[in-house]
């Protein structure tokens, strides 16, 4: 096999080689030398054993399976059929919209189409026997449709999974899309941007995309299945863009400082500025946009990193784009139960059902207690409970809230469940009964606690907004 022949094989195999240059021929004509190439890089029997997915990293990988020409998709995650929040985490999410535009915020949801979708063509015979593509596109384009029916803003990104991968959307071994796969997202997502009122009136800008050079992965799938397998695969390089704003643009405001960017993107890695789909926006949209992702946060990561900010407090954006995997779980109780306190900022601008400041101990500690010879009405559905601690960088923590009627509810406070001030948000719970009972207190136990840890803390009515306390504060 000649070389060029060759590069273009390893180019669509990912196979590695091995090799040596022949030997002079009789005539001295010289010649290029020639390469013997061996398979490389198939999964083992242990890839198909969910027991061998251990450990917590191989666990978000399960299970891998072999594609066509190096592909490599996950069972779980990658061949999904089913989409989008139930019932409840639909009404859930309404309720995170509506509190965001008591900011004057207008979300955007950016669902990403399925990695399986996308590349379907890249699926051996055997899995595409398993995998029921059609259902899951109806699915997926059945869940977008269901949040714009809810009043969200979607851009029509089921648009992708008809145009198809074209082998370059995704990377063939990594769950990340590439910066193509970010830059054609970028522009569905665009067009349905400049159709919003909000960004009607906003500045304009111009920005420009250039090409810089390639981007090389080391895909996530190969390393689970180096640990899996113990194969090294190659890696798989791309080309990379950056996006810079053209010229000299005085972007100050009356101070002299600049003016915050009236759009935020929160997200997942896939917003990493390696894929630059901050960049291919700002460009589309000729916008400034803040880049707020947290690369390796899940679901709630950036949103409960970037909502409780300074930033976002002081400037709230005009338009919040949130892109997230198609595989998150967007009927996660406990995430709205933290995101819609943190968005309408807690117990700030509510009065105090109950309230106490204390230095904790190491052990049990009861923080809150409904009585003192009366029990007031605090049903859980109603309220909220708001943390400080003095210290922002603390040990796991273990809440207990007890009710009148002798249940309990366990929550565990994790050391990145505080934000940078110390501060912990949640709703008490609201289903399966919860919230018709009645509050009675509230431990903390806690171990190997930093001396001098105080907590100040509040339960409130969630119920009012602080927009209405505050209207109604004000009356004469």
């Amino acid at each position: 096999m000649r070389v060029a022949g060759l590069l273009r094989a390893i180019a669509a195999s990912g196979c590695l080689l091995w090799g040596t240059a022949p030997a002079a021929q009789a005539d001295a004509t010289p010649a290029f030398p020639t390469f013997d190439v061996e398979p490389c890089c198939q999964l083992c029997p242990a890839a198909a054993n969910p027991a061998a997915y251990s450990t917590p990293f191989l666990r978000s990988f399960k299970m891998l399976v072999q594609g066509t020409g190096g592909w490599l998709f996950r069972s779980e995650d990658d061949l999904m059929t089913a989409f989008g929040p139930d019932e409840q985490g639909l009404r859930s999410l309404v309720r995170m919209r509506k509190a965001l535009r008591r900011q004057g915020v207008e979300l955007v949801i950016v669902m990403q189409p399925p990695r399986g979708l996308m590349h379907k063509d890249r699926l051996s015979d055997a899995q595409r026997q398993v995998y029921n593509a059609e259902l899951a596109q109806f699915s997926y384009a059945r869940a977008l449709q269901r949040l714009r029916e809810a009043g969200f803003v979607v851009p029509d990104l089921e648009r992708l999974v008809y145009e198809g991968g074209r082998d370059s959307f995704f990377f063939r071994s990594d769950h990340h899309w590439t910066p193509e796969g970010a830059r054609r997202t970028a522009e569905v997502v665009a067009e349905r941007v400049k159709q919003m009122p909000e960004y009607q009136a906003l500045p304009r800008k111009r920005f420009v995309t250039r090409r810089a050079g390639l981007l090389g992965k080391n895909g996530t799938m190969d390393s689970a299945a180096q640990r899996l397998c113990g194969y090294d695969a190659p890696r798989q390089y791309v080309q990379s863009y950056v996006t810079e704003l053209e010229g000299e643009t005085d972007a100050s405001g009356l101070l002299g400082e600049p003016e915050p960017p009236p759009i935020t993107l929160i997200g997942t890695s896939n917003s990493d500025p390696a894929y630059n789909f901050a960049g291919f926006l700002q460009e589309l949209l000729e916008v400034d946009i803040l880049n707020a992702a947290i690369a390796g946060g899940g679901l709630d990561g950036a949103p409960l990193s970037y909502l409780p900010s300074e930033e976002f407090r002081e400037h709230p954006p005009k338009i919040l784009i949130w892109e997230l995997e198609p595989y998150h779980n967007l009927s996660d109780d406990m995430f709205y139960r933290r995101v819609i306190p943190v968005i309408e900022g807690g117990c700030d601008a509510r009065p105090a059902s109950l309230s106490a400041h204390l230095e904790l101990k190491n052990g049990r500690n009861e923080v809150l207690f409904n009585g003192g010879g009366e029990v007031l009405d605090l049903r859980a559905g109603d309220q909220l409970l708001d943390l400080r601690f003095s210290n922002p960088v603390l040990p796991k923590l273990q809440t207990v809230v007890w009710y009148t009627n002798g249940r309990k509810d366990e929550m565990s406070i994790e050391p990145d469940n505080l934000d940078s001030s110390g501060r912990f948000l949640t709703e008490l719970r609201q289903d399966q009964d919860y919230g018709s009972f009645t509050f009675l207190s509230l431990d903390l136990n806690a171990e190997n606690l930093p001396p001098g840890t105080t907590v100040e803390a509040r339960l409130c009515n969630r119920r009012l907004p602080p927009a209405t306390i505050t209207a109604q504060r004000s009356e004469p």
